[in-house]
């Protein structure tokens, strides 16, 4: 069975991007620009994993993460960011989240994790 991932980001050229490469390792995936779509696609989808731009508009990746996890208790996250700070690591740790995707995208190190984490 194909495995699904999630895409969350307020640049759509990143959505456009991620599920270009995505989809050339032949995993499907769904994309959504803010938080309250990709909460309405989560509830209405399931999904090995999903990345998620902590800085959205409106509700941001933190909140989001908080709403998917009281929906799915097991959700696997990784979370998509310019700066990869301490006390963002510290935050969201127990929202299940299993690892970090820095900006500007290395797409070697976007495959490892994502082959990684969707087994």
């Amino acid at each position: 069975m194909k495995k699904k991932i999630l895409i969350v980001d307020d640049e759509e050229e990143i959505l456009a991007f991620m599920a270009r490469f995505l989809k050339r390792l032949e995993i499907d995936s769904v994309t959504a620009v803010s938080g309250e779509d990709a909460l309405d696609l989560y509830k209405k989808n399931t999904f090995d994993c999903v990345l998620l731009d902590i800085h959205l508009g409106g509700m941001n990746g933190v909140e989001v993460l908080k709403s998917m996890k009281k929906l799915n208790p097991g959700v696997k996250a990784m979370i998509i960011t310019g700066n990869i700070c301490s006390d963002l690591k510290t935050d969201v740790h127990s929202l299940g989240v299993v690892d970090y995707i820095q900006k500007p995208i290395d797409l070697s190190d976007f495959k490892d994790k994502i082959l990684t984490y969707i087994k």
